[in-house]
């Protein structure tokens, strides 16, 4: 009878060195894993696409102020701020303006019942999409 013990732990590290691969090379063991966002270079500010709520800041939130301003604001008349096309403010400060847009694009370009006020990886997907392709909603 073969004495399985010693094969043990050399089983369990060849495993952990397989996994410790698969996280270093960006392969995933999950499925159903959520979308990476296409990035849009339009406005230039950075292709980081960071899930982005209230009290966010940085370069991601003018990114997502920019492309709010040129996807919905340009074709609608809005009341969010004193950004270019009536649209928010592009400050890097994702305040309630900004979440009032959000929300608004959501409803009126994605056709969410239940806005979240959110930017995760369907919003900005939606955002990119509707910047690249010169598409207003």
């Amino acid at each position: 009878m073969a004495n399985f013990s010693l094969a043990l732990p050399m089983r369990r590290r060849f495993v952990a060195a397989v996994v410790g691969v698969l996280a270093v090379s960006g392969g995933t063991l999950a499925a159903g894993a959520p979308a990476q966002a296409a990035t849009s270079n339009f406005c230039g500010y950075t292709n980081a696409q960071p899930q982005l709520y209230v009290g966010s800041q940085g370069l991601a939130v003018y990114q997502a102020q920019c492309e709010l301003d040129v996807a919905y604001a340009y074709g609608h008349s809005t009341n969010y701020g004193n950004g270019p096309y009536n649209g928010v403010r592009t400050d890097g400060d994702f305040g309630q303006n900004t979440e009032a847009a959000v929300k608004n694009f959501q409803i009126h370009c994605m056709g969410a019942t239940n806005p979240d006020g959110i930017i995760g990886p369907n919003t900005w997907n939606a955002l990119n999409e509707g910047v690249d392709s010169g598409h207003f909603c």
